[in-house]
């Protein structure tokens, strides 16, 4: 048999610890066969066991932190922090702004935390973190408020597509609330990421342009965690011209966000005769409508159809690259209308077709242009199965 680090690393379960400890007791001609349930030197070694396969968790996991390619949950993180001083951002809490469109005769006075709103489709809740005052409808005209809210659960399950943040549960008479952009919440980054943020830590030290990816998608580096996406360019005419386009997770980052990773850039990944220039990636928006046919076998309503192609798309966007994919000799890149078809399709193992309108062809981007997901129109058909 091949020796493998993963067949060193083997945790011994508190079972096996336990019947390792009967047979050494037995070997000392200990009366084992007549210990009965409840006996006290057989309750003593269920608690020993019991704390020795917790020794063993600890001792494998310690042990693990330093094999990237081993470890796991906690311990994985331990080792980036250790070893390659990478932090691994926590999930991120949804965020956006809601129009508040009052059509009664009240003015409304609002301040942060006042209202709750929610996604009737999935049932994820919101709360505002800034307030106003929403005026009264006068005429015909009905008064508007804009608010910036972020889901009270982190984590990707309160993401919503834009117009899902629908209803208001604060009741405020008169008074009805949608979403015009996307919020988007990020899990905890998945296990390989992080292996690979770890073995990209040389880039930090090098001149090469993964030094900026680096530090602008390092928390601690950077002074955000709003970028996770980069694409570096270094300029054809002039001699130590870099430009670097960053995004999160529903498009280009704020401009707050763009100072501090241009700082960050500036001290940590910047050498001698190199003139750095930080921009926030333009968001080009793509509607997405389409008609998909899926068997009933599947289980769900067309609604849960939807709102599961949603989130898909949703999770599809906020990891496209800036600048799109790029097919040589082409040195532009594009959405590609398949892939975005793909995702659709996919989404359910018993979808059968899936008909695109929107985007009618492939989306076209420049350099420094990223694709966020506007208005998602599908059309559910469900059919009998054969």
């Amino acid at each position: 048999m091949t020796v493998t680090l993963a067949n060193l690393l083997v945790r011994t379960t508190k079972t096996a610890l336990y019947e390792t400890a009967l047979s050494i007791a037995s070997s000392l001609g200990l009366p084992v066969s007549s210990w009965q349930a409840g006996d006290p030197t057989r309750s003593l070694y269920h608690v020993e066991a019991e704390l020795f396969e917790k020794l063993e968790e600890w001792a494998v996991g310690a042990i693990s932190a330093h094999f990237l390619e081993e470890a796991d949950g906690e311990w994985l993180k331990y080792g980036a922090k250790q070893r390659f001083n990478v932090d691994v951002p926590d999930a991120t809490y949804a965020t956006t702004d809601v129009t508040l469109t009052n059509a009664s005769g009240y003015v409304y006075e609002l301040a942060a935390g006042d209202l709750t709103f929610k996604n009737t489709d999935t049932g994820k809740t919101y709360h505002n973190t800034t307030g106003g005052s929403l005026a009264a409808r006068v005429g015909i005209v009905n008064g508007t408020l804009d608010v910036t809210v972020v889901a009270d659960d982190a984590g990707s399950d309160s993401t919503a597509a834009v117009g899902d943040i629908d209803a208001l549960v604060t009741a405020l008479s008169g008074v009805t609330c949608a979403n015009a952009v996307a919020a988007v919440g990020v899990d905890e980054q998945d296990p390989a990421t992080t292996v690979a943020q770890c073995l990209a830590k040389l880039d930090a030290i090098s001149t090469m342009k993964g030094a900026y990816d680096y530090v602008a998608r390092n928390p601690l580096l950077a002074g955000t965690s709003a970028c996770t996406r980069v694409r570096t360019y270094t300029s054809t005419t002039d001699t130590g011209d870099v430009t670097v386009y960053c995004a999160g997770p529903a498009g280009g980052v704020t401009e707050a966000d763009r100072i501090l990773i241009e700082a960050g850039i500036v001290k940590y990944a910047t050498p001698l005769c190199i003139t750095p220039t930080v921009l926030a990636a333009a968001n080009v928006t793509v509607p997405v409508t389409y008609t998909k046919h899926i068997y009933a076998s599947s289980n769900k309503t067309a609604a849960e159809v939807a709102a599961d192609d949603s989130d898909a798309l949703l999770a599809l966007f906020a990891g496209l690259d800036i600048g799109g994919d790029i097919i040589p000799p082409s040195d532009t890149g594009s959405v590609y209308q398949s892939l975005i078809l793909s995702t659709i399709l996919s989404a359910h193992p018993e979808s059968i077709r899936v008909v695109m309108t929107l985007p009618a062809g492939d989306t076209a981007l420049t350099n420094g242009q990223v694709a966020a997901l506007g208005t998602v129109t599908a059309t559910i058909v469900i059919v009998v199965d054969p």
